[in-house]
């Protein structure tokens, strides 16, 4: 029986209640409530990994620190191993990291995100970080197949442009999908979705 693929968004960093953008920014760590929302999701997965008889799993993070710290959370919960994958990490922002919320918004009213290829602000454009998270997808397709549950730890802006990246290049354009700190999201590879958990 197949297997469950989950993309568990970190929980609250430091640079998240400074209002600052992370990108990938390294260091940004999780805050107690990020801490707490880590469990929770791991507590969630768990759960999940019960109600489907799955024994085996794996997780899988992008390196970025605050990611890394859930994913220790939540391997731990469910007693599994857990790898870095640089391709999990959030949208390069370029010359926006570091920035005031604010400020990258006023930033972003200026970009025309009707191209998915155009970079944004000297960073990676929406459909870059598409195809790497697709490419990680795919590996963990194969994985769940053989009956591996993978628990990917990624951020929310990589959540959101592998969702788009999973309907395919010609599909138009997803709502805004809200991928609040600490969420999960279970993958189906058949209708080709991304779907909250709980």
């Amino acid at each position: 029986m197949t297997a469950p693929v989950l993309l568990v968004r970190h929980g609250e960093s430091e640079w998240n209640v400074a209002r600052r953008t992370q990108g990938q920014t390294h260091h940004p760590r999780l805050t107690a409530k990020g801490r707490e929302q880590a469990a929770s999701a791991a507590r969630l997965v768990a759960q999940l990994l019960r109600d489907r008889r799955t024994t085996e799993a794996r997780v899988v993070s992008s390196d970025l620190v605050r990611a890394s710290e859930t994913a220790d959370i939540v391997a731990d919960r469910l007693d599994a191993p857990v790898a870095e994958d640089p391709r999990l990490r959030e949208m390069a922002l370029g010359s926006l990291e570091g920035l005031g919320y604010e400020e990258t918004w006023r930033a972003g009213e200026q970009h025309d995100w009707s191209d998915i290829d155009l970079p944004i602000a000297g960073g990676e454009s929406p459909a870059q970080v598409g195809r790497r998270m697709l490419a990680v997808l795919t590996e963990a397709f194969v994985a769940a197949t053989a009956g591996t549950a993978v628990v990917l730890v990624t951020h929310g802006d990589a959540v959101r442009y592998a969702a788009q990246a999973l309907r395919g290049p010609t599909a138009p354009p997803t709502e805004w999908l809200d991928v609040p700190n600490g969420a999960v999201l279970l993958v189906d590879p058949e209708r080709r979705a991304v779907e909250p958990v709980g």
